[in-house]
């Protein structure tokens, strides 16, 4: 009889689950997550570009909720503004070198980032972040077998907003993909441009790629490179997954008074992984001390 009653508990709870994925993806192309077909496609977009870019991802009504609440909180005592001096490898520099060796120059990036903790708790933001059928759906389309939600208090799921001449410029990312949720687009600029496949997995330094894109950056007056590319038709409610680690790739600053604000979802390949100290101190204004007073 018990097992019976547990059984009956634990088939409302699923139902209770989907019930409210549905509700909080309603209108949006996220209620096909489970649709096979759906996946393969996105998964096949991904494999092709290195990147997937899904319009419409969640509903009209729940992108301006969220959009709403990203710049209330952007505009808050909750916002960090983070500015950045970094190499393209977001490691030190090698004192070895020149300081304008492209193992050494520094690119500049600002922007505003309000972290996981100062996210509401009533946040539809959490729901959709923590919530299985995500999950589920981004291991299918980056390939990985399993993902865990970050363990880190501040980096799980955060909003980041890009104000006039903010921007986020060139580097490879430390992580095998990204997850960005598009909720506004700013008046110009903030375009998403990245050089596929700049480096490999056999030379991670590729000096003389990077040099070449960096050329071309340098030769423009918005810090574009002509043999970079665009992802077009990002709007409110997109959600696109990147592979950044061997592609160079940045934002455009920002123009105008509209900013660019996105939601940015971490998911690990490792249960229990937490932020680098640099990572904490230069995109929260936190440290490995707080961190891991949360964690216990």
């Amino acid at each position: 009889m018990l097992r019976g009653s547990q059984t009956l508990v634990r088939r409302g709870l699923q139902h209770s689950s989907a019930g409210r994925w549905s509700a909080l993806v309603a209108g949006g192309a996220a209620a096909r997550v489970s649709d096979a077909s759906f996946v393969e496609e996105c998964r096949a977009q991904y494999l092709a570009n290195g990147w997937c870019h899904i319009p419409n991802f969640i509903g009209k009504e729940r992108c301006a909720e969220l959009r709403n609440e990203a710049d209330a909180l952007l505009e808050s005592d909750a916002a960090f503004a983070s500015t950045d001096d970094h190499t393209v490898y977001q490691q030190e520099r090698d004192e070895r070198l020149p300081l304008d060796h492209p193992r050494n120059r520094l690119m500049k990036s600002t922007k505003r980032i309000v972290d996981y903790e100062h996210v509401p708790q009533e946040s539809s933001l959490r729901e959709l972040y923590s919530a299985p059928e995500l999950r589920s759906f981004v291991q299918a389309v980056v390939g990985v077998p399993e993902l865990h939600l970050s363990a880190c208090p501040y980096n799980a799921a955060m909003y980041n907003g890009y104000y006039d001449s903010d921007g986020l410029d060139w580097h490879f990312d430390s992580s095998e993909f990204g997850v960005n949720l598009v909720l506004q687009n700013p008046t110009d600029g903030g375009k998403f441009e990245y050089h596929s496949l700049t480096r490999s997995e056999e030379d991670l330094w590729s000096y003389d790629a990077v040099t070449k894109v960096l050329a071309e950056a340098d030769a423009s007056a918005e810090g574009a490179a002509t043999s970079a590319e665009t992802v077009e038709g990002l709007a409110p409610g997109s959600l696109v997954f990147f592979a950044g680690r061997l592609s160079l790739h940045r934002v455009s600053p920002v123009r105008g008074s509209t900013p660019r604000i996105n939601a940015i979802l971490t998911y690990e390949k490792s249960e229990g992984q937490l932020a680098s100290p640099y990572t904490l101190s230069k995109f929260f204004g936190r440290s490995s001390e707080g961190q891991q007073a949360h964690a216990q």
